[in-house]
């Protein structure tokens, strides 16, 4: 009789630990972090580029080697292309320069965002690939809730 109490306590315990594993992963890991900052050249009237924050989920595009990534996209005809900037806890992450042209953009993943992370982007104007300052600069910070 204590054999299959044993054994019914034993099976529902596992039922349970089963149905959380299905579940999955708790619901702060379901929340879309996506961010983006543009940047304006008003020399021409446009936004000159835009730095995105990109909260996929597993198999993004891109090759990195995580599930967040950044897209690097100059959005403006006036000849220039766009330097974005990362920091990541206040470091330094990576730099990347898009000089493709109007409409053109770039998957970037310069680091793993993990939860309560704080994330800076900047995205600049660039005077060509050797501009390594950019003009027009602007920042954004916001902190990664699930990474």
């Amino acid at each position: 009789m204590q054999v299959q109490r044993l054994a019914l306590k034993l099976s529902m315990a596992f039922a349970v630990t089963a149905a959380l594993v299905a579940t999955g992963s708790p619901a702060s890991a379901a929340v879309n972090d996506d961010n983006n900052v543009t940047t304006w050249d008003y020399n021409y009237s446009c936004q000159a580029g835009r730095l995105d924050f990109v909260d996929y989920g597993e198999g993004a595009p891109g090759g990195g080697m995580n599930d967040d990534y950044f897209v690097v996209r100059d959005t403006c005809a006036n000849g220039d292309g766009v330097l974005a900037r990362v920091y990541v806890n206040g470091v330094l992450a990576g730099t990347r320069y898009n000089g493709g042209g109007n409409g053109s953009s770039i998957i970037w993943d310069p680091a793993q965002v993990y939860a309560n992370d704080v994330v800076e982007m900047r995205i600049c104007g660039a005077m060509g690939p050797t501009d390594t300052s950019g003009y027009s600069c602007v920042p954004k910070v916001f902190r990664s809730v699930d990474g």
